[in-house]
């Protein structure tokens, strides 16, 4: 399905989400402590009618959901997404899930960051990226450190996770932040 791909690297590939890819496998992932931990408001069991209405509720112009898949085996192992699109402003929030558990910790969380990145920046034309991860998830803080991510401030006590607040990390990258970093 690399022919659908919205934007293509090295490793993986984004292509738009479609109603066939909230199987079994998105409900694991998203049902599955190891991987949605650290996805704010994930607090709540998902069930199939509840990854619908997110699908629903997450499309253009509001929002825009990619699938991230394998370039060599076109396996979809986690999804990213550009929301809250703010036009006048020319802003949105960024998230990202890496499903699969043989796929973290491999960088192929940064790559795909970096494709939303330039995908919300060069095709959206947005001006501001950003998003917050929880302090305590360095795999995520050493992902966005190794993108160009510029940490903002803590949001104090912002999740609830196992029990207790944790305090969040502000993000944000800029459009000439990233056209800096890698070039127009």
């Amino acid at each position: 399905m690399k022919n659908s791909a919205k934007m293509l690297g090295k490793r993986c590939y984004l292509r738009p989400m479609e109603l066939e890819d909230l199987g079994s496998d998105y409900l694991n992932w998203i049902n599955d402590a190891s991987s949605s931990k650290y996805i704010l408001g994930s607090g709540f069991p998902v069930n199939k009618m509840m990854l619908n209405q997110y699908f629903e509720e997450n499309q253009p112009p509001n929002a825009v959901l990619f699938a991230i898949c394998d370039v060599d085996t076109d396996l979809h192992f986690g999804n990213a997404r550009l929301g809250h699109i703010d036009w006048i402003n020319r802003s949105a929030r960024y998230g990202r899930l890496i499903g699969n558990a043989d796929y973290r910790g491999n960088g192929y969380g940064g790559e795909a960051l970096f494709l939303l990145l330039k995908y919300g920046f060069h095709s959206l034309g947005l001006n501001r990226i950003w998003s917050a991860a929880n302090i305590e998830n360095s795999p995520s803080r050493k992902s966005n450190d190794g993108v160009g991510m510029i940490e903002e401030g803590v949001l104090r006590e912002f999740i609830w996770c196992d029990g207790k607040f944790h305090d969040a990390m502000a993000l944000s990258m800029l459009r000439s932040d990233f056209d800096r970093l890698y070039g127009d």
